[in-house]
């Protein structure tokens, strides 16, 4: 009994100790192209998305490329739609923040003075906008002797968009080929482990790929209540808040608080302290509805990760791999979790692949319903 204990614990040890060898290796071939992180990011979430619908499309006898043209249609047609109705108002919105920022940042350093003299720091100065600008700005102006940068932060940004206006096609080839792409990654699995690599891989669909297709949905309905709750306590931008709320709401922890800050900053700038009262019970409110109703309805099945945790791989995430780092840090997690977890509970602890998941995954009571077939349900495994 002994031995074979030890025997499991080697392997066990082994096991992690390749598993972060490969993550080392991975880590140090992302950084050397990071470039091409994005487009790819896209990708699999236009991928995630989209692969669903065109696979049932594909069950009812239509071609994959078929399926994938109308769902590309109907997605630029939902995107222009909302970006008529949207896209104007937050334009007008932004223009406006713009002309009245001198206004609200007087405002907002005259309020935060107020309030440190209240609490006994008399000495507190913050800077002007003035003052802010020269900063900013410098001596000899802001653009003498920052021509050079300035060219190569737009070449950057050039390149950027170009890299990004790549995702949609990679995404569309992808998508046609999917089940001849999937089929050829399976033939490379030795016989021995195929079946049981092709068990762990649906688990991560059902939980990374789910967590994709339901964060982004959860950011959508974030970004509506909080814009709808800042439009009915009278908040100014509260449109362009409250889209800037949704958008980082696919970061778990930040888009509510983001937004909460926001809206209170600029309530105390442009308005009152009790339309800032109104505007943090706003985003108090819309974070109670996402974690207890929202987020459980849309997420069916997530890996169990502790708060404490996900926070820390942001942050580690952010110090790697900043904006992009930060949005991989939760899927990335839910893989390394799920695919050591298994390892750990099937080599060492001796439980079936069943057992390790249900360990693994935490998938929500509730009956299944239309969108969750949308949201978590995947390709069958060729083969």
């Amino acid at each position: 009994m002994n031995q074979s204990r030890l025997k499991h614990l080697g392997v066990a040890a082994w096991s992690l100790l390749g598993t972060l060898l490969l993550l080392a290796a991975l880590l140090w071939i992302v950084s050397r192209m990071w470039l091409v992180i994005p487009p790819i990011v896209i990708a699999i979430a236009i991928i995630y998305l989209l692969n669903p619908v065109v696979t049932r499309l594909h069950g009812r006898g239509m071609a994959r490329w078929l399926g994938s043209c109308l769902s590309y249609i109907v997605l630029m047609g939902v995107l222009t739609l909302v970006g008529f109705l949207v896209i104007p108002s937050i334009t007008q919105q932004a223009g406006q923040l713009a002309d009245d920022f001198p206004t609200i940042y007087e405002n907002l350093v005259k309020d935060l003075q107020s309030f440190a003299e209240d609490l006994g720091f008399s000495d507190l100065e913050l800077p002007s906008y003035e003052d802010l600008q020269d900063g900013l700005s410098g001596d000899g102006g802001f653009f003498d002797g920052h021509l050079g940068r300035i060219t190569d932060l737009t070449l950057s940004v050039l390149e950027a968009v170009f890299l990004l206006l790549l995702a949609p096609v990679i995404a569309f080839y992808l998508l046609i080929d999917l089940p001849k792409v999937r089929a050829k990654v399976v033939a490379l699995i030795p016989d021995r482990h195929r079946v049981e690599v092709n068990y762990v891989a649906r688990a991560l669909g059902l939980a990374v790929g789910g967590f994709l297709r339901g964060q982004l949905l959860v950011a959508l309905i974030v970004g509506v209540m909080t814009s709808f709750g800042f439009w009915l306590v009278g908040l100014p931008f509260w449109l362009l808040i409250g889209m800037i709320a949704g958008i980082l709401n696919i970061i778990p922890f930040v888009g509510p608080w983001v937004g909460g800050a926001l809206g209170v900053m600029v309530a105390l700038a442009t308005r009152d302290l009790q339309t800032a009262a109104w505007a943090g019970l706003v985003a108090l409110i819309v974070q109670q509805i996402d974690n207890h109703f929202v987020s459980p309805t849309v997420l069916r099945a997530t890996v169990r990760i502790h708060p404490a945790m996900i926070i820390l791989g942001l942050v580690l995430g952010a110090s790697l791999g900043g904006f992009w780092g930060v949005v991989l840090a939760v899927p990335v997690m839910s893989s390394v979790k799920i695919i050591g977890g298994h390892l750990w509970h099937t080599r060492v602890l001796g439980e079936s692949w069943s057992e390790a998941s249900q360990a693994l995954i935490e998938e929500n009571p509730l009956g299944e319903s239309p969108l969750d077939r949308i949201l978590q349900r995947d390709d069958p495994p060729p083969g």
